[in-house]
């Protein structure tokens, strides 16, 4: 077959497609893994500060919840758009429960660790930035801790009032209950957006393959003056049948529906009737619907992804990528641990053991777009949308920051 020479100029349209594709920052948090993380746009208004700053929310196998300030110069200030040095990274809040301590010299092996953090604003129109910041968390044995951020916890000058020596502050949960039969490994805020007026809540994976629909003890602004919050820990509604347990939540983008990765490879994907997704073998750790609701990703531990069209009366495959990790040594495909999705509803993000994060387009799924590295298993990944941006912690403590221009 002809392979065509590669030239300068062949070289050159390289860089320039690929050019937005690019690592900004890499940390090591400490000795502990990162399990999970969530990002966000940073709680201000929009016309307080040029900078563009947001957060980051690290479940750390310590057992805390980190909390970090990203900034990053605007164009006009930092000139060459590919200045890695224009993205710093500041803690400055420790979430910790009501008599948590931090205990810098224990063994984190010795730890039951957080294993989930998730975040959603407290508002209930289309306004993604509007309403407090609910972060919740969870660790191994099935507790699960709320805070809340208010709306304008940043300020005006955010970035700029901590300079890296300051102390994280420490926030205490407002909330914070037993999950009785609680995997430990599986939990997901239900935004208030789709659940509407009235408590707010959160998913959690039982071990008999159940999912427990939770009260957090906070309720959505329009209900507080209507009407108590259900007791912190109060089970709401149950979800699904007992059976294999569940590895990995996702709700729908706009409607109350819930898409559930379980160990023995079956997808449920429950709306007004529940539909069963087979074609994965092995445990579906990683899940996520695109922005526009039409379609659902599903990667597992064999290193398969597959797509999922739900916008018909009866949800389909329209893709698969087999080994779309592969192990080193030549076997079969590596664990996708994590799966983030844009906002342009075609590109994806999957994070596997094989210390790689693979950047996907659903029209072009034969091969990856690009492949950042990481120095260890990347247990978790998080997308922020605008500007875009990738996170990503593996099971080293290592924190990346990358960029997703396209």
């Amino acid at each position: 077959s002809f392979i065509p020479p590669i030239t300068v100029a062949t070289t050159l349209s390289f860089f320039i497609i690929m050019s937005g594709y690019r690592s900004l920052h890499r940390e090591t948090l400490g000795k502990y893994p990162i399990w999970s993380l969530a990002a966000s746009p940073a709680l201000k208004k929009k016309s307080a500060s040029s900078n563009n700053d947001w957060r980051i929310f690290a479940a750390c196998g310590d057992g805390i919840v980190r909390g970090y300030l990203v900034g990053e110069k605007s164009l006009e200030t930092k000139g060459d758009t590919l200045d890695a040095s224009a993205c710093t990274l500041t803690a400055n809040i420790l979430f910790l429960g009501k008599e948590q301590e931090v205990r810098e010299e224990e063994d984190p092996m010795m730890v039951l660790g957080c294993t989930q953090v998730q975040v959603a604003r407290n508002y209930v129109g289309d306004d993604d930035s509007a309403g407090d910041l609910v972060v919740a968390s969870m660790d191994l044995a099935g507790r699960v801790r709320i805070w809340q951020l208010p709306e304008e916890t940043d300020g005006s000058n955010s970035s700029s009032s901590s300079n890296g020596e300051e102390e994280p502050k420490k926030l205490r949960a407002l909330q914070e209950f037993d999950v009785e039969q609680a995997t430990g490994t599986c939990m997901r805020i239900v935004p208030p957006k789709i659940s509407g007026v009235g408590d707010v809540s959160v998913a959690v994976a039982r071990l008999d393959g159940t999912v427990a629909y939770i009260a957090t003890g906070l309720v959505t602004p329009k209900a507080s003056t209507k009407k108590d919050p259900k007791p912190a820990g109060t089970i709401l509604e149950t979800w699904g049948k007992p059976g294999s347990i569940a590895m990995s939540l996702a709700w729908h983008p706009s409607k109350k529906f819930l898409a559930i990765g379980r160990q023995d490879g079956l997808v449920e994907y429950l709306e007004d009737k529940p539909h069963r997704l087979i074609m994965h073998h092995t445990p579906v750790r990683a899940l996520s619907f695109t922005p526009d609701s039409y379609l659902l990703v599903t990667g597992s531990d064999e290193g398969m992804i597959a797509i999922w069209d739900t916008s018909r009366p009866n949800p389909a495959m329209v893709h698969h990528v087999m080994d779309a990790h592969s192990s080193t040594d030549g076997g079969n495909g590596c664990w996708i641990l994590s799966l983030a999705v844009l906002s342009d509803s075609r590109r994806f993000v999957t994070g596997s053991v094989d210390s790689t994060l693979n950047v996907w387009n659903v029209g072009q799924i034969d091969r990856a777009m690009h492949t950042f590295s990481s120095d260890g298993a990347v247990w978790s990944s998080s997308i922020l949308q605008e500007p875009p941006r990738l996170v990503a912690g593996n099971n080293k403590g290592g924190l990346q920051i990358y960029s997703l221009e396209p």
